[in-house]
């Protein structure tokens, strides 16, 4: 039983046994990315080297043209030091937090040199105007073609203004801000004026002169602000003239008004200078003197009265007496009171209470007692009175030290306000005798009108060009042409329509690519020996067949060879591989199918005559055998013959399949050469017989959109696809290009065979 599954292809098997291709991949999703990789970047330079040569060739050869074109140019530099001297007017400044930024500071000596009237200073000194370099040029496009539609009388003709000398002078010094630069690195105080002309002296004498310029400009600007200073500072001391005198009579009014006019120096202030004390404050001095020393003295007193009635009342005995009751009176009283009350106290041991001595002894000591306590209770009156007085007193003293407090008081509120206007009248003096000295001192500094710059060195006449910069502008050519023809090179390699390596077709039509082609001859060379693209070419056959010897009983017997459009070579890779097959002992029937363009007979070199639509239509007289051409050994062809009747009628009729019956019965393969899907429809309907399908697609040259449409239509058609054939490869493009297609077509010694 004849098995039709190939499991070796993108073939499979049905549930009714016969073959059906596997739907091909979407295009949308298989198709390249839209850039290309970076691996294949030097393969696609490769096999377009001719562009990129070529765009080579046109840059460097615009640039030698460009670059003898170019006027030589030659730059000279002069080189400042930006040194700000600042004038101080007042001593205010010395004190001011002012930072110098020096970015801002190179700017503005920049934005200086770049003022027209430092250029029109330079085209007067140097006499600019009659110097051609400098002279105005036409206006562009736009005056080009004013004047060309003017010359045309196109245009009514303006009509022009004569110059003036100030004109010509502000043109030439515009011109001139086109020839100048100025450099400076950041965070430094070195500028350089660079000028570039056609002539190196006059380059260096324009640097130069920019630079004597602009010291000029700074000298003048530095005598204004002199004379601005000057001014200001007269303005100044005269106003602190005025405000010194009125300060002046506001502190001697004050000190008129609040009574400070009378003080003797005693004292020192807090600052350290001796001070006026008033008599107020000598009297509340005094007055707090005296209060301290009766506030003592009271203290003493009210002691010495607490004592003496502690003693009244006993408790303090005769030897603790305070010192105002230990008088001879009292001390003889008290040592009286003591023998007495000894005395009774003896007779009251030995005599009864009745005992008349006893009687007389009690009643003398109650004498002694009573009489020391009246003179006790008269030292008390008297130290009464004392404390009493001296209260008094302190409370008077008190009263005079708080009524000379307030006066104090108002004093040294009175004497902080005149302190307040000392202060300021010394203040006002001391600002006016400072702008006074800074007065005398800036009309005497000689050296006040030097620039804030100066030259570190001038500018000598160059010995070379410093543009064109060739070899900068060679390489910047070489490098752009390279650029832009390897860009033209990779658009046109995205812009190509066909397919080029086998990834591709894999890729988009989802079968596998079994074979590859060399571009050959029409006709094979009737010589033994072969050249490298029929080396190629048999090597790829040899290749194919090999791929159909491994399915082994299950390769296709009837083999149907298609393509999508006209002349992409299918009838010769047909003949081809009928040949080959042949060659190496397969039993081979080529059927011309394609009736539309019959080419069979001509690439093989066989005369006309009827064939196989004489066959399909019944016309043939005898045994169909006769119809068959036998160029080779194992090789049987059956051409188109003459077409009489619809094509797709005599491909759709019995006696055809009654043929290909036959033929798989005598035959190990039959090659049918049917013609393309896309034209007509003989192909779609061939293919409802055969076992599988060779779809040939011409190398870079058919549309992909065309292959895709001619596959979707043959899987439609239910028509297995054994994978696709690519013919007509350009060898020594497919090498550069790499990948599979590269290893292909390689020459390897001793594994190519010389012939067939």
């Amino acid at each position: 039983m004849r098995d039709r599954t190939f499991p070796r292809s993108n073939v499979a098997t049905s549930a009714h046994g016969d073959a059906v291709s596997v739907p091909m991949r979407d295009t949308a999703s298989s198709a390249e990315p839209a850039a290309v990789p970076f691996g294949r970047i030097l393969p696609i330079l490769r096999r377009r080297f001719w562009i990129v040569a070529v765009a080579l060739l046109i840059g460097i050869g615009g640039a030698v043209l460009a670059v003898g074109q170019m006027p030589k140019l030659y730059t000279a530099q002069t080189t400042l030091i930006i040194e700000p001297q600042r004038t101080q007017v007042s001593d205010l400044q010395a004190i001011s937090n002012e930072g110098e930024d020096m970015v801002s500071l190179m700017r503005t000596q920049i934005d200086i040199l770049s003022s027209p009237s430092l250029a029109l200073g330079v085209v007067q000194a140097l006499d600019l105007t009659h110097n051609a370099q400098f002279m105005p040029r036409g206006q562009g496009m736009s005056g080009t073609v004013r004047r060309w539609l003017t010359d045309h009388h196109l245009l009514h003709p303006q009509p022009s203004k004569p110059l003036t000398q100030s004109d010509k002078e502000a043109i030439t010094a515009a011109v001139l801000s086109g020839k100048v630069g100025f450099s400076n690195q950041v965070q430094s105080r070195l500028l350089g004026i660079v000028a570039t002309t056609v002539s190196p002296t006059l380059s260096a004498a324009i640097a130069n002169e920019f630079a004597k310029q602009f010291l000029a400009f700074k000298v003048q600007e530095k005598f204004a602000a002199m004379q601005r200073a000057h001014d200001w500072l007269q303005h100044q001391v005269a106003s602190l003239a005025d405000e010194v005198r009125r300060r002046d009579d506001a502190v001697e009014a004050y000190r008129q008004s609040h009574g400070l006019a009378e003080a003797s120096p005693a004292s020192f202030d807090n600052a350290g200078g001796q001070r006026e004390e008033t008599i107020n404050r000598q009297q509340l001095n005094a007055t707090s003197a005296a209060l301290v020393d009766v506030s003592r003295d009271l203290s003493q007193k009210e002691g010495d009265l607490k004592a003496a009635q502690a003693a009244v009342t006993g408790h303090v005995s005769p030897a603790d007496l305070p010192a105002v009751l230990s008088s001879p009176m009292i001390a003889a009283l008290l040592q009286q009171s003591a023998a007495a009350y000894a005395h009774t106290a003896e007779l009251g041991s030995s005599l009864g209470a009745a005992n008349p001595d006893l009687k007389s002894a009690n009643a003398s000591a109650r004498a002694i007692a009573a009489r020391t306590r009246s003179q006790i209770a008269s030292v008390i009156r008297g130290l009464t009175v004392q404390v009493r007085a001296t209260r008094a007193q302190k409370a008077l003293l008190q009263q005079q030290l708080d009524q000379l407090r307030d006066a104090v008081g108002k004093e040294s509120a009175a004497e902080l306000g005149l302190n307040t206007l000392e202060s300021q009248a010394r203040a006002t003096r001391s600002l006016y005798e400072s702008f006074l000295t800074r007065a005398a001192q800036l009309a005497n500094v000689a050296g006040i009108q030097s620039p804030d710059a100066s030259l570190v060195s001038r500018a000598d006449p160059p010995l070379g060009p410093s543009s064109p910069k060739r070899g900068r502008i060679f390489v910047l050519a070489t490098a752009l042409s390279l650029a832009i023809g390897g860009g033209v090179a990779v658009l046109l390699e995205r812009l190509r329509s066909g397919f080029s390596r086998p990834e591709e077709i894999e890729a988009v039509l989802g079968i596998p690519l079994l074979c590859m082609l060399p571009a050959i001859a029409r006709k094979p060379s009737a010589k033994g020996l072969r050249g490298p693209n029929e080396i190629a070419i048999t090597a790829s056959l040899n290749r194919l067949r090999a791929q159909m010897r491994l399915l082994g009983e299950a390769r296709p017997r009837l083999l149907m060879v298609t393509s999508s459009l006209p002349k992409e070579g299918k009838s010769v890779f047909a003949a081809r591989l009928a040949q080959n097959m042949a060659a190496a002992g397969w039993r081979v029937l080529l059927l011309e199918c394609d009736f539309c363009r019959p080419s069979l007979g001509h690439h093989l070199d066989l005369s006309g005559g009827p064939g196989l639509c004489e066959i399909l239509s019944g016309r043939t007289l005898g045994a169909s055998d006769k119809l068959i051409r036998k160029p080779k050994a194992n090789l049987d062809i059956i051409l188109a013959g003459d077409i009489h009747r619809d094509s797709q009628e005599m491909l759709a009729s019995r006696r055809l399949r009654a043929l290909l019956a036959d033929a798989r019965a005598r035959y190990d393969v039959v090659i049918m050469d049917t013609p393309p899907v896309l034209p007509v429809a003989d192909a779609l309907v061939l293919g409802q017989h055969v076992d599988a399908t060779l779809a040939v697609v011409q190398w870079e040259k058919t549309p992909r959109e065309a292959v895709v449409n001619a596959i979707r239509q043959l899987q439609n058609g239910g028509i297995p696809i054994l994978g696709a054939i690519m013919t007509q490869v350009d060898q020594k493009k497919a090498v550069l290009d790499g990948g599979r297609i590269s290893y292909t077509f390689r020459h390897y010694d001793g594994y190519h065979p010389s012939s067939a």
